[in-house]
């Protein structure tokens, strides 16, 4: 599946309250935004719109390698949790299988 990815952020460290360790990681996903008609009623997008996705913990060397911008081509999995009682499926990027940087990034000092 092939997302633009704009941003990733990785925490990681060792709780105070409990002592264990912790890992936590978020991706900003963006999808081709899609037009909706129905009678009466018309939605005209264009672009992209963000899209909630997790991390599996699989990915993240991965993530933390590439530079944001980019076009990703992701492989992904899903997940069933509860949300406000019923029941959603999200998103879950597994792992990068190839990547393009949309913006030159600068020189590393």
């Amino acid at each position: 599946m092939k997302m633009l990815l704009t941003m990733f952020e990785h925490s990681f460290g060792v709780s105070q309250k409990s002592g264990k360790a912790y890992s936590m990681a978020s991706l900003s996903a963006h999808f081709q935004a899609s037009d909706f008609k129905k009678e009466g009623y018309t939605r005209e997008v264009r672009g992209y719109e963000q899209a909630p996705v997790e991390v599996a913990e699989s990915a993240i060397p991965k993530l933390k390698e590439m530079t944001y911008p980019c076009l990703a081509d992701v492989v992904t999995g899903s997940r069933l949790t509860r949300e406000g009682g019923k029941n959603i499926v999200v998103l879950v990027v597994e792992n990068v299988t190839s990547w393009a940087a949309l913006v030159p990034q600068p020189a590393k000092q």
